[in-house]
């Protein structure tokens, strides 16, 4: 079968074969397989059909790309609804986040009647531990006349998984999986200081590593000694390196080769542009020609101006960078630039980039090798090795399907401290499945509460959760049986004595024991801690007698009970002990289970009681009815129980447009432990944060009180002065001199603060007074760099004119090839 003049894959034609008979379709398969091809013929045959289709995407940076492509493909048809941007929120064709389609079902379902498909792109976001339970809400409570097409990477429990989503769509679903890939991947490790290899060489690496790192430290105390440096001289690597490492360095080496470009995955921003610009600064390799140089600087320049930012800080560091083939992209970059990044990626011209995780995630830009940097990363608690889908997610960007006959990926790792289990589990073939991470928010219930009333705790029995636990309970209930049977095969205590339960028996010499043991310590203790206060000598030895007397007349009355119980001398005493021990351990591990059944039986439904406990206790709900308070943040997502708390308390309408801004960025930004942050001094403010901090105080409280497991957050005041001189007009580039963070932070703190500003506003419709307030907030912030529409319309005008330019480049490079 043949689509837009491309053969199609088996797996291809086996998934629109699924959209033609208008059923559902779970489409898995690698990296750069082909999967968007399916989501494209579902849209045109809704276009065919004048259906309307929803393109759902896990972040905003993918659905902007998304909507520039088909933007260039269907002109005004599409539109594009997000926390940033609304352009043509009615268009046939709508991309959206998943939280977004989320909202949509529940603030107004009717809106979604002539969808005919959704596409969720990235599903296995669903195992996502802060977000899944977006797209698994979504699935649960989207109309039933809704068909899906669902795109995922590698799913090993894709079966089970269909099967949970079978139990609550009435559409027939169709499981499409390809395990083999286009382009196949070359998977090597990085040695450092030793060359490439693969996993079987790491143990005699690390054999090496070790004997040399205790040369090194013998020369250099021999150094030390005799004051000569001829034993800094000795060779240090004379031991045989397995036959099989390519001794090289890693970069010269793909260039050499011609494995470029290169995605280089670094886990923290400063490693991306710490490792850009040492590069930058070596002879060799030399990535581009005098022709390619010219080429991209043009570009690079031309891209600069049309997104406004030549004057912005770091162009020219960056552009030093760029004529050298070379670039980063993280998260901490403005918007804009990393834009400028993609677009020049896509191009063919930048060689090596240096990227954080991030880039991983959809955005079509694949290369001819992957480089991690480490198999570790700070997951925000502690560094771990990485898990295998992440590994795979990265590093299915090696290969360029029509370019590539092969995509190499390699891993650097330093073999001293590399541990070989670990190491092995993160690059193998074996995937980790996908688990629920439903979680209801205080919006979603609110939602439901309205719907089902006191049968919101149904609502759980459809969550992919409960149909994993229906597994894990069961295979708890067979440990269960399995141990009831061990225990009951385990030799009891046999008493010598006539009439005696040996059981009890023992167990109460056991328990008397223990007591008794402890008691003697406590008054060892307190012997020892008298005798060191007492006098010494012959005038404090009826003193002495007195106070120690009784002291030990406790212990021996506490050692002569002991002695009376039958189990004291026994001979048996030892057997019987063993035996009671046993059965005991058995009898926990039994409990145990048995606890950890219970909690999978009904740890979500005892937390949305608790939760529902707390709204009313605000005055949310009352008697199965959403009160004016709870009709309020059942609009409202991600900080409903806060914003809604200060809205009903009056704060809004006391505060000004900027000092509501400045409150704003306290309740949506995340704590930091490090940076600088110019304190806030204005008083007022001060006596406004000092009050919601109260409120918020006061809801932490009443949660712990509930047992609510994720208490709301604290307020975070590093921002405010940021906020404050923003809101009042200050420029982009005087930010830093209120607090040291990267541009990217600022940016996407302020379009957050945006987005939950829109929601209020659509909250408190009606409210006139308020909502022009709301809006006058938006356009405070809503301005030069971090206006997110104007970004993407910019893109969108020079898409045609950049597509022109890349045909231009294309046919220069393949000249230059060949």
């Amino acid at each position: 079968m043949q689509y837009k003049g491309f053969n199609l894959d088996p797996f291809q034609v086996e998934a629109i074969e699924a959209i033609n008979l208008d059923i559902s379709v779970i489409v898995t398969a690698p990296t750069g397989a082909g999967k968007t091809v399916i989501a494209e013929y579902a849209v045109e045959k809704c276009l065919q059909t004048n259906n309307r289709v929803i393109y759902t995407a896990p972040i905003k940076a993918l659905s902007n790309q998304k909507y520039r492509d088909f933007q260039s493909l269907y002109g005004d048809r599409i539109g594009i609804v997000t926390g940033d941007v609304v352009i043509n929120p009615y268009a046939q064709i709508l991309l959206m986040t998943t939280e977004i389609f989320r909202y949509t079902i529940f603030d107004d379902i009717t809106r979604l009647q002539d969808v005919s498909y959704v596409i969720f792109d990235e599903i296995h976001y669903i195992n996502d531990i802060e977000r899944g339970t977006v797209w698994e809400e979504s699935i649960i409570f989207a109309p039933q006349h809704i068909k899906f097409v669902s795109l995922s990477a590698t799913i090993p429990n894709i079966q089970s998984f269909a099967d949970w989503m079978q139990s609550v769509r009435d559409i027939d679903i169709k499981v499409v999986e390809e395990l083999e890939r286009p382009v196949p991947l070359e998977h090597s490790l990085y040695y450092q200081g030793f060359g490439i290899g693969k996993i079987e060489d790491l143990k005699d690496l690390q054999r090496i590593a070790k004997k040399n790192s205790r040369k090194k430290k013998y020369y250099n105390s021999k150094s030390k000694k005799t004051n000569d440096n001829k034993w800094k001289d000795k060779d240090e690597n004379n031991n045989a390196i397995p036959k099989g490492i390519v001794q090289t360095e890693l970069i010269p080496y793909l260039h050499q080769e011609k494995r470029l470009p290169c995605l280089y995955f670094c886990f923290s921003r400063k490693r991306c542009e710490s490792n850009a610009h040492y590069f930058s600064t070596l002879s060799e390799p030399n990535f581009l020609d005098d022709n390619k140089r010219e080429l991209i600087l043009n570009k690079f320049d031309t891209l600069c101006r049309q997104y406004d930012i030549v004057e912005e800080k770091k162009i020219e560091e960056f552009r030093d960078l760029i004529q050298c083939g070379i670039a980063y992209h993280h998260a901490g970059m403005l918007p804009t630039l990393k834009e400028v990044v993609e677009r020049l990626f896509t191009s063919g011209l930048i060689q090596l980039l240096f990227t954080t995780e991030t880039f991983a995630v959809g955005i079509n830009m694949p290369a001819c090798t992957v480089v991690f940097d480490s198999l570790e990363k700070f997951d925000g608690v502690n560094f771990r090795y990485l898990k295998a889908r992440e590994y795979h997610q990265m590093a299915g960007r090696a290969g360029r399907r029509g370019i590539d006959r092969i995509g190499y990926v390699y891993s650097q790792i330093e073999p001293t401290y590399a541990t070989f289990h670990e190491v092995n589990k993160a690059v193998s073939k074996t995937i980790e499945p996908i688990n629920s991470q439903f979680n209801l928010s205080y919006s979603s219930i609110l939602n439901l509460y309205e719907k089902f009333g006191e049968g919101i705790y149904d609502v759980y029995t459809m969550s992919l959760s409960n149909h994993q636990n229906y597994k894990r309970i069961e295979d708890i209930r067979k440990q269960i049986d399995q141990q009831d049977c061990q225990r009951e095969q385990l030799p009891l205590p046999i008493c010598i004595h006539d009439n005696i339960d040996a059981m009890r028996q023992i167990e109460g010499y056991y328990r008397q024991k223990r007591n008794t043991d402890d008691s003697l310590q406590r008054l060892y203790v307190e012997l020892t801690t008298l005798k060191s206060r007492l006098p010494r000598g012959k005038t404090g030895k009826k003193e002495r007698k007195k106070k120690i007397g009784p002291i030990n007349y406790k212990m021996k009355r506490l050692q002569s009970d002991l002695s009376k119980n039958l189990c004291s001398q026994c001979q048996q005493r030892k057997q019987c002990l063993g035996r009671y021990q046993g059965i005991r351990k058995q009898e926990q591990y039994i409990s145990n289970l048995k606890k950890k059944q219970t909690s999978l039986e009904s740890y979500h439904q005892d937390q949305i009681g608790a939760r529902l406990k707390v709204l009313e206790s605000l005055g949310y709900i009352e008697s199965e009815t959403i009160l004016p308070r709870g009709n309020t943040a059942s609009h409202i997502y991600g900080y409903e129980l806060q914003l809604t708390q200060l809205l009903y308390s009056g704060f809004f309408e006391r505060m000004t447009e900027d000092e509501i801004n400045c409150l704003m960025i306290t309740i949506v930004s995340e704590p930091r432990k490090d940076g600088y942050f110019k304190k806030l001094k204005d008083t007022r403010m001060l006596s406004i944060l000092e009050a919601a901090t109260e409120e918020i105080i006061y809801i932490r409280k009443l949660e712990d009180k509930l047992n609510v497991a994720e208490l709301v957050p604290h307020l975070e005041t590093r921002l405010c002065t940021a906020m404050l001189a923003w809101s009042g007009g200050c420029s982009f580039d005087k930010l830093p001199e209120y607090a040291d963070i990267d541009d990217g932070d600022f940016v996407r703190s302020f379009r957050l603060v945006i987005d939950q500003l829109r929601q209020i506003r659509r909250s408190m419709a009606g409210h006139t007074t308020l909502t022009e307030k709301l809006n006058r907030c938006i356009g405070k912030i809503n301005r030069d760099i971090v206006d997110a529409e104007r970004q993407l319309r910019i893109g969108q005008e020079q898409d045609l004119e950049l597509t022109l330019e890349n045909t231009d480049t294309t046919e220069t490079l393949e000249n230059s090839i060949i």
